[in-house]
C-alpha cells in the first residue's frame, strides 16, 4: 500500500471576474467556494487568499493552466501564468500548473441538470484540476 504524506494543497480556476477554489488535505479535493477577481484591483483576492492559506495551513498552489490543440499555452494561458506569478510572489508559496483545457467543459458534465450557478461550476472546475494534480504526483 502506498502511503502518500498530506500535503494541504489549494487549487485555482481563473477567471477574468472569479477564480474558483478547491481545497485537499491529503488525497481527495473538494470545492471551497469561489472568490471574486479584478485585475485593476487584485488586492482583494489576494487578502482572501491569505485569510484561506493561514486558515487551512496551505502548502502549495496548483493553478490550471489551458493549453491550444497543438499543445501549446494559448493567449489565455499566458495571461493566468502572469497571474500566478504574481501570486506566487505575494503569497510566498510554490505555484504548480495543471494542463485544465477542459475543466469547465468537466464541472458542467459532472453537476448535470443542477442550477448551474456560475460560483459552483467555478468552484468544481478547481476541483478538477486538483483532482488531476493530486491524480499525477
Amino acid at each position: 500500500m502506498r502511503v502518500y504524506p498530506k500535503v494541504i494543497v489549494l487549487g485555482l480556476d481563473f477567471g477574468t471576474k472569479r477564480v474558483g477554489v478547491a481545497i485537499s488535505h491529503g488525497v481527495v479535493a473538494r470545492p471551497y467556494g469561489t472568490l471574486p477577481y479584478s485585475e485593476g484591483s487584485p488586492d482583494e483576492l489576494y487578502s482572501r487568499l491569505k485569510i484561506i492559506i493561514k486558515e487551512q495551513k496551505v502548502q502549495t498552489i496548483v493553478v490550471g493552466l489551458p493549453l491550444g490543440r497543438d499543445g501549446k499555452e494559448t493567449e489565455q494561458g499566458k495571461w493566468i501564468r502572469k497571474q500566478a506569478e504574481i501570486l506566487k510572489k505575494k503569497l510566498n508559496l510554490p505555484v504548480e500548473f495543471v494542463e485544465e483545457s477542459f475543466s469547465t467543459y468537466e464541472a458542467k458534465r459532472q453537476l448535470g441538470k443542477k442550477k448551474k450557478l456560475k460560483e459552483l461550476l467555478d468552484s468544481e472546475a478547481a476541483r478538477i484540476i486538483l483532482e488531476q494534480y493530486l491524480n499525477e504526483r
